[in-house]
């Protein structure tokens, strides 16, 4: 029955491979999770949380409870779990802002836990400069209006001389290789010394097809040294070494690796994501400021309510466009019929 719930977890793999990130997948004897994908949208009036949303499919099991590991050994349990169809899940955890994660433990309902490593955040590089892509930080899809994506990136200078950096130097391409520039960014155009490196930094993209699917971001496109980032292939999981440093396994979900786990779990880690290792210890709910967990649904419906807020300003946007557009029409052919 386990190799059955398997193989079809690597079927699911394959098919969702040419869409999204490498997935992520564990099993026990009883159950299989494959985490899908990942993003993260800003808790509004609040500048120092966010909300992680994991798409996860759960096999062999109807429910699971959820928890992650940070970069700095904290366990955060998750505040909201909605179920789709199929077995599908998703996964709301509140978090401080720009926190990096090492490990996701699944435990489906009177099962053993499932612990399945992290995804490595990409990176990529030529001989001056190194670009770390942190991933979706806010988003808005409706299947009939156009898309708004934000992404995280960092720019690092490894080579010898300043490095002149603007939002245009970075291009979004499509499943199509059509490609995008920011239409909004974070940072005004700034200078980069040797060996110093940006804070995150956000690239926007409005008014993309419903259609599109990000596949590439690339830097200094057409360069002969341009850097590209893979949005896909190049989402893979964290080492073994990466996750749990001296304690270090083969297997996440051997009964030795789980006792690993539970008595050790990862200290604080870079944007290289180094490989120390703490004991695991519980989110404070300080580190949340007044807002707790179980306030989550009303985070996520103020949510909601700021993409639709947003999509109401880009339909007001394109519809004086439209009426500019049509008007300069009207004006045009009345000259024209004049002269005639």
């Amino acid at each position: 029955m386990r190799s059955i719930i398997i193989f079809m977890a690597l079927l699911l793999a394959m098919a969702w491979g040419t869409a999204l990130a490498l997935p992520l997948e564990g099993s026990n004897e009883n159950a299989t999770a494959v985490i899908f994908a990942s993003t993260r949208v800003p808790v509004e009036d609040n500048a120092t949380l966010e909300i992680l949303k994991v798409d996860v499919g759960l096999m062999g099991a109807e429910n699971a409870s959820y928890q992650l590991l940070d970069q700095d050994g904290q366990v955060h349990s998750a505040g909201r779990v909605e179920s789709l169809s199929s077995g599908r899940q998703i996964v709301y955890f509140l978090s401080e802002m720009d926190r990096l994660f090492k490990l996701i433990n699944v435990t489906p309902d009177g099962s053993d836990p499932i612990y399945i490593k992290w995804w490595m955040t990409p990176n990529a590089s030529n001989d001056k400069l190194k670009v770390r892509y942190y991933g979706i930080v806010d988003n808005l899809i409706y299947s009939a209006k156009p898309q708004e994506i934000v992404l995280q990136v960092s720019v690092e200078n490894i080579g010898s001389e300043n490095i002149n950096l603007t939002p245009f130097n970075f291009t979004l391409l499509d499943q199509w290789q059509w490609h995008y520039q920011p239409t909004e960014a974070n940072f005004d155009p700034e200078v980069i010394g040797p060996g110093d490196a940006t804070d995150r930094l956000l690239l926007a993209f409005y008014n993309l097809s419903p259609a599109v699917r990000p596949a590439y971001l690339v830097y200094d496109l057409g360069a002969p040294d341009q850097i590209v980032i893979d949005l896909e292939k190049d989402f893979v999981p964290l080492s073994d070494e990466l996750v749990y440093g001296n304690a270090s396994v083969s297997n996440a979900n051997d009964t030795s690796a789980q006792a690993e786990v539970e008595n050790v779990a990862p200290e604080a880690q870079s944007a290289n994501q180094t490989e120390e290792a703490v004991a695991p210890e519980q989110a404070p709910e300080s580190q949340n400021g007044s807002i707790k967990l179980s306030a989550l649904d009303e985070k996520i419906a103020a949510s909601k309510a700021r993409l639709n807020a947003k999509m109401g300003e880009l339909d007001k946007k394109n519809q004086e466009s439209s009426d500019a557009a049509k008007s300069t029409a009207a004006a045009n052919n009345s000259t024209a019929a004049t002269a005639l």
